[in-house]
This record gives structure tokens, sequence and C-alpha cells, in this order.
């Protein structure tokens, strides 16, 4: 008996030891960390608060009935024209712009079709997926699609988050969505245990471990495999496209809107053979190193996003590619 109550202290001290760091690493350097890169009225609007070691993580399903409500206005809604879909991450969203600096804002000036703007802060080629594959999901598109527009970040960020399983990784109860490979299929991934994912250290860690991950196949050694990971993504979204809006084999035309340090050399080819465009958007406005601050192309500083200078450059090209945009 008491070798059993001796064993049960020491868990039990070296329990509360190990919270006690996990909250001084979640304040002292996750948070200060999260409060570098955002601007300072979105984090003074984070809802940032003292770890809960017992919270029940969200389903994938109620966390994207959450984010409608942050969807962008529709553009052009009383427009009986086929549609425009966009979608992606904060680049496509506007991050903490107002509206009148977003991609989907500036194009309604150059298109009378409605503009459907399906980003949000945080998202990947996931959660283009997700929203693709659902058919109870972007019911509220009346008309179908003309173009569908996926803005991918540069230096590769949006292959990082299809890895991520938490992210941002601070004080999040959402389950961040990804996908596991199984043969020629994309299958939604599940969270193991709930109590993992409340720890600041574990989820730190497992992130960074991911980004090195990421690098490493990327740019140091290149993954065959890998690039094929990501290429599936993209097609299956193309494939998900035309089941939902083909009509005699006419259909949709994805365009990747596609950012710098991406190496495209590895996965561009594959998809143009799927019928997949690939538009990249330092070649189309003839200037490179887009997020030079010197520019004005991007801001803020500290979490710098395409402003409406950017957008306003490019989209007069699309134009000119795509008259009947």
């Amino acid at each position: 008996m008491k070798e059993f109550r001796k064993l049960f202290l020491i868990i039990f001290i070296s329990l509360v030891v190990f919270i006690c760091c996990d909250i001084g690493f979640f304040y002292f350097i996750e948070k200060k960390d999260f409060k570098v890169v955002l601007s300072a009225t979105e984090y003074k609007n984070s809802e940032i608060h003292f770890p809960n070691y017992f919270i029940k993580l969200k389903p994938i399903e109620v966390t994207y009935q959450e984010s409608v409500n942050d969807f962008r206005p529709v553009m052009n809604p009383k427009s009986k024209m086929d549609s425009i879909l966009i979608l992606g991450c904060s680049y496509a969203y506007g991050y903490v712009f107002n509206n009148e600096q977003t991609i989907s804002y500036i194009l309604s000036k150059y298109s009378k079709r409605p503009i459907y703007n399906r980003a949000i802060n945080g998202w990947g080629i996931q959660h283009a997926l997700y929203q693709l594959e659902n058919k109870n999901l972007l019911t509220d598109i009346k008309t179908k699609p003309k173009y569908i527009f996926y803005v991918l970040m540069p230096n590769c960020d949006h292959f990082k988050r299809l890895f991520y399983t938490c992210f941002p990784s601070i004080a999040n109860d959402n389950y961040y969505l990804s996908y596991k490979k199984r043969e020629n299929k994309l299958i939604v991934r599940k969270p193991l245990l709930n109590l993992y994912y409340n720890f600041a250290i574990f989820r730190h860690i497992q992130n960074k471990l991911i980004d090195k991950y990421v690098d490493y196949n990327l740019y140091k050694k290149p993954n065959k495999n890998y690039y094929n990971y990501i290429i599936l993504h993209f097609k299956k979204i193309n494939e998900f496209i035309k089941a939902r809006w083909g009509v005699d084999g006419k259909y949709p035309q994805l365009v990747i809107l596609n950012f710098e340090e991406n190496q495209p050399q590895y996965w561009a080819s594959e998809l143009e053979k799927d019928g997949i465009k690939i538009i990249d958007i330092a070649d189309t406005i003839n200037i490179y190193g887009l997020d030079d601050l010197k520019l004005g192309l991007f801001e803020p500083e500290n979490s710098p996003h395409p402003n409406g200078k950017l957008w306003k450059l490019l989209i007069p090209k699309l134009k000119e590619m795509y008259p009947d945009l």
C-alpha cells in the first residue's frame, strides 16, 4: 500500500509540475509569439484565455458552420450570370483589411458575375476540398461557377498546413482539418486523444517538427511521394468541381493563383495535365519579391498579407487572359 501511495504521489507531483511548465510555456513563449504575427486590433479581439486541459475539441462540421458568418459578402449578388468562386486562406479572405481591399471586391469591378469568397483566415487547400466534397456546403451559390480561383500562399505554407492538426496552436479548441491518404483516396483524419491537443508544449513541438519535415521534403531533398500528396488534393478538388457542376462535358475552370517560392517545377505540370490552370502572380504583373514591404503590396509589417494594391495590379491582367471574366 505504501508503494502504491508513493507511486501515486510521484505521478501526481509530476503531472502538476508538467502542467505548471505547460502554462508557463503558453504565457511566456507561445502567447508572445502569437502576438508578434497579429495586428494590434486582431490580437485585442482574439479569444486567448487560460488553457483548459479538459476541453472537448469541436468537430470539423461545427467549426465550419461557425466560419460561415465570417465569409466576405457576395459581390454582384443580383447577377444571373454564372458565378466566380474564390477559395483559400487569409490571402484570399483579406486578413484584417476592409472589404474594399479584398480580391473579391476588386474583381467585382471587372466582372458582372456574382462572386463568392469562401476563404477564411488560417484555412488551406484541405478546406477547399472539404467544402467541395460535402454537397450540403456551398449550397447558397445560386448559379454554377464559371471560374474557381484558389489563392496559394508563398513559401509552401499551404503545403505545411496539410499536415497540421492544431493550427493556430494557441488556445484553440478547434481540431484543424487534415486528410490522410489511402491508396488514391483522401480521408478526413480524426483526432485520437482530445487531451493531447490541449497541451501547448505538445502542439508547439508537433508543428515545429512538421515545419522541419516539410522544409526537408520540399527544399533540401524533394520527395516525390510528398508532392504526389499535394497533387492529389488539387486533383480531388477538380474532380469534385466536375462532379458537382459539370454539364455536357463542360465544367468550371479551376485556376491556381500562385505566389512565389512554391516549387511549381514539382507539381504544376501534373495539375495542368488535369486541366487546372496555374497563374504565377509575380510573372503576370512582372514584379518579384512581392512581400518586400518597400513595394507597398503587402501589409501590415508584423504579418504581411497582399493588400488591395496588389489585386488592382493582378486582376486587370486576369481580365486580359479571360475576357469573359
